[in-house]
C-alpha cells in the first residue's frame, strides 16, 4: 500500500469511527510506533545473533523445539575454531533497515519489513581459499545481498511480541551457519590427514628389509580425505637412495580412498627379473602436486641388506628347508607339500591391535592371519577359529570340537604377491582368551596347517 492509499485508508477509518460513535477507541498512530519500537528491538537482536533475547522477546516457548533448534543454529558451542571465525565475519557484515511505510496493524495483530543487508558469502565460498584468514578477509571485502523478513507480531496487553522468531524465512538470515567450509588443499593439510600409528614399510624383517625385491610404504589416512575426492588433488612418490632420486611414480588421485600404497619392485628400476635391491639407504618421500609448485608431505627412511641367496633347489619354489619367524611358537604345519609353497606367515594388524606377534587387545575388530604363496599355489582351503578362555589340554580338546567361525578362502592378489587371508571378523567383541586356527585342505580332512594367537584386556 503506497502513502496516498494509505491516507485514504485512515481517513475511511475516522469516518466509520465517528458515525459509530467509536473514535475514543482507535490509536492507529500509537500503534504503529510501538510496533516499529518492537520491530527496531527484533532487527537489532536479529543482527546481533542473540538466541536467549529473540526467544525472550518472542512468542517462543524456550522449551519448544523451535526454541532448541533456534538455539542450537547460533550456538557456537559445537563449532570449530575456523566456522567460529567465518561465522563472526560474515555477522560482522549484518545491517539493518526498518521499512516504516510497510507497518501494518489489523487490531492485535500485525506486522513489518525489516531489510537486512549481508555479505554475499555464498558467492565468496565459491573460491579456493587455502586458510581462514584469507576466507575472511575475503568476506569483509565482499559485496553484500539483500534477505527481507516480515516480522509478524502479535500484542500481549500493552507490548508488541514477536511471532514468527525461529521460521523457515526468519531463520533465512543465519543461512551461513550450514555452509560447509572447504578449503584448498595444501601439504600440511595433508600430513594431518596421515595416520601414523597404521602408516608403514611392508613386511620389513626389524624394521629393515633383507634380500628384497621390493620396497613398499602404506600411508594410511583418515576417512575424511574421502570428502576430497572431487577436488582433483594429485600427489606422487619419489624413492631415494642416499639422497638420489631412482624413481617418480605417475599421479595418485587423493581422496578416493584411505590407503596409499608406494611401491616400487626391482625390476621398475631397471634390475632383472628376480633380481634384489642393492643394500643401502632409501626412502620414500610423499608430495603434493600443487598449481604454484610440488610440496613435500612426508619422507619415510628403511635400511636394506643385500645376502647370498641360495639358490632354491626343490619345487614348487617355496620355502622347504629354513624355519619361518614364528613356526613352532604360534604356528605349525602338518604338510610339507603346502608347506614348500610358504613364503612366510604371520598375524596381521588391521587395527592397531596388537601387542606383540601374536598377541591382540581385546578391540581388535578382525583376527587376521596371513600367508603368503608362490604365484603357482592354486589350493582352496578351508578353515575354523576355536575359543577357549584356558590353556589346559581338557579345555583346548573340548573347544576344537566346535568352531566359533569357519571359511573357505583362495589366494588373494596383492602389489606384493598371493595371500591367505584366515581371517575372522570379530567386530570389537573378542573375548580374553585364546583363539586357534585349523586350516584344512579343501573338502577333505586333511590339516595343512594350525596356529594361535592371544586376545587380552
Amino acid at each position: 500500500m503506497n502513502k496516498y492509499m494509505l491516507k485514504k485508508a485512515v481517513a475511511a477509518l475516522l469516518t466509520g469511527a465517528v458515525l459509530l460513535g467509536f473514535t475514543g477507541c482507535l490509536d492507529f498512530g500509537g500503534s504503529k510506533k510501538a510496533v516499529l519500537a518492537a520491530a527496531e528491538t527484533l532487527a537489532a537482536d536479529m543482527a546481533a545473533v542473540d538466541a536467549s533475547e529473540l526467544i525472550k522477546n518472542s512468542t517462543l516457548d524456550k522449551k519448544s523445539d523451535e526454541a532448541k533448534k533456534l538455539t542450537k543454529l547460533l550456538s557456537n558451542e559445537d563449532s570449530t575454531d575456523d566456522e567460529k571465525a567465518f561465522y563472526k565475519a560474515v555477522e560482522y557484515t549484518i545491517e539493518y533497515e526498518i521499512d516504516a511505510e510497510s507497518v501494518n496493524v489489523k487490531k492485535d495483530e500485525a506486522s513489518v519489513n525489516i531489510v537486512f543487508s549481508i555479505a554475499d558469502y555464498s558467492k565468496v565460498l565459491q573460491e579456493d581459499f587455502k586458510n581462514i584468514n584469507d576466507l575472511t578477509s575475503a568476506i569483509k571485502k565482499a559485496d553484500t545481498t539483500e534477505i527481507k523478513f516480515t516480522a509478524e507480531f502479535v500484542k500481549e496487553g500493552k507490548e508488541w511480541i514477536a511471532d514468527n522468531v525461529g521460521s523457515k524465512k526468519f531463520n533465512k538470515l543465519y543461512a551461513y551457519r550450514n555452509e560447509e567450509i572447504d578449503f584448498s588443499l595444501t601439504a600440511e593439510m595433508i600430513r594431518g590427514f596421515i595416520d601414523y600409528s597404521m602408516s608403514s614399510f611392508w613386511l620389513t624383517e626389524n624394521n629393515k628389509y633383507v634380500d628384497t625385491d621390493f620396497i613398499e610404504f602404506d600411508y594410511y589416512f583418515d576417512s575424511a580425505v574421502l570428502d576430497y575426492a572431487d577436488r582433483d588433488v594429485n600427489l606422487y612418490y619419489i624413492l631415494m637412495k642416499d639422497d638420489e632420486p631412482l624413481y617418480y611414480s605417475d599421479n595418485i588421485l587423493f581422496g578416493v580412498t584411505t590407503n596409499v600404497g608406494c611401491r616400487i619392485d626391482a625390476a621398475t628400476i631397471g634390475l632383472s627379473d628376480g633380481a634384489c635391491f642393492e643394500a643401502g639407504y632409501y626412502s620414500i618421500e610423499l608430495y603434493y602436486r600443487g598449481e604454484d609448485g610440488d610440496e613435500l608431505i612426508d619422507s619415510n627412511s628403511i635400511t636394506v641388506e643385500k645376502t647370498v641367496i641360495p639358490t632354491p633347489t626343490s619345487a614348487p619354489g617355496g620355502n622347504t628347508s629354513s624355519t619361518f619367524d614364528g613356526e613352532g611358537d604360534y604356528f605349525a604345519f602338518n604338510d610339507a607339500t603346502f608347506r614348500s609353497y610358504v613364503l612366510g606367515a604371520e598375524w596381521f594388524d588391521y587395527d592397531g591391535c596388537m601387542l606383540s606377534d601374536d598377541v591382540y587387545t581385546t578391540d581388535v575388530i578382525t583376527l587376521a592371519f596371513s600367508i603368503k604363496v608362490t604365484a603357482d599355489c592354486k589350493m582352496t582351503l578351508d578353515y575354523g577359529y576355536y575359543f577357549t578362555d584356558s590353556d589346559d589340554t581338557d579345555s583346548i580338546g573340548t573347544a576344537l570340537q566346535d568352531p566359533v567361525y569357519s571359511g573357505t578362502v583362495t589366494p588373494s592378489s596383492y602389489s606384493n604377491g598371493y595371500y591367505y587371508d584366515i581371517d575372522y571378523d570379530v567386530d570389537g567383541e573378542a573375548e580374553p582368551g585364546y583363539y586357534m586356527f585349523v586350516i584344512y585342505e579343501s573338502g577333505t580332512q586333511n590339516v595343512l596347517m594350525y596356529g594361535f594367537c592371544m586376545v587380552t584386556d
